[in-house]
Parts: structure tokens; sequence; C-alpha cells
């Protein structure tokens, strides 16, 4: 007897295995959340070698992006630098085009998309965004227009 004489095919219950997408409502969520993005960009024909290029120390960066997430997204104090200035020297050494943009925001959305979803990660969305555009107009030395909002990411630890 097969599954067609029983009247159709065996379910599927893969899906009650991994709970359902949630926010990014804990540090924890975040952490995941940026391991899961990096691991990809590090292994994304466009972004890979930016990062390869960079000799990028991930145990450091990801505690750094960690950090910097767990500020925008939930006030945790616990970054200190200007990210928009720590891409300068990766930058120099392999120049940033539209498309290095482009899909880095692809591939952040698609992650936040494929695993959370709510307010933080509508705001993680966002955030990336404005980040990405206030980072290419500083390495490209363009200056915002006057009506552009001003972002300021620049934090000292107290």
């Amino acid at each position: 007897m097969n599954d067609a004489d029983l009247g159709g095919e065996t379910p599927c219950y893969a899906h009650l295995l991994e709970p359902p997408p949630t926010d990014l409502e804990t540090r924890g969520d975040i952490e995941r959340l940026v391991r899961d993005f990096y691991r990809q960009a590090a292994m994304d024909d466009v972004l890979g070698p930016v990062f390869a290029a960079a000799h990028v120390d991930w145990p450091s960066h990801i505690g750094a992006l960690t950090d910097f997430w767990a500020w925008q997204l939930l006030g945790e104090r616990g970054y200190d630098g200007d990210p928009l200035r720590a891409h300068e020297p990766a930058h120099h050494q392999t120049p940033f085009t539209d498309e290095h943009y482009a899909r880095w925001l692809d591939l952040f959305e698609t992650t936040i998309d494929d695993h959370v979803a709510g307010p933080h990660a509508d705001l993680a969305k966002a955030r990336a965004r404005r980040m990405a555009r206030a980072l290419q107009r500083l390495l490209d030395g363009v200056s915002a227009s006057g009506d552009a909002p001003a972002d300021v990411f620049v934090t000292r630890k107290a």
C-alpha cells in the first residue's frame, strides 16, 4: 500500500520543528541575525571578495555588529565606534560600488524577512537603508542635501 492508496500524500510536519519567525526582541535574536547575515555575505559572489580582502576578524566583527544593532534596535549601550568611518579602510582597499550597496541591502533585508518579522525587523531594514545611503555619501565624498536628515551614529561609552 502506498500514500495514494490512503487518500493522498503523507502530511509534512517539518514546519512544526522550527518556531515561527519572531521579531528582534533580544540581544540573542540580534546576534543570530548578524551571524546568519554575515555568514551569507562572506560567501557571496559580490560581497565575499570585499570581506576576504579586508581580512575580517570575524569573532570581533560579529561582536561589534551585535553591539551596534542592539543599540540601534533595543537602545542597549555598548557599541563604541563610528560605523561610517570604520568602513574607510576596506573601501580604500576594495572600492565599494553601487552593486556592493545594493547587494548588501538585498541580502540584509532577505535575511531579516526569512527569519523574523515585526516592528524591530522593520526598523532594522529602515536603519540599514539609511546607513547604506550615509556610508555611500561619505565614502564617495558627497554631502547630503540640506533637506536630508542627519544620521549620527557615533557613540562613546560613558
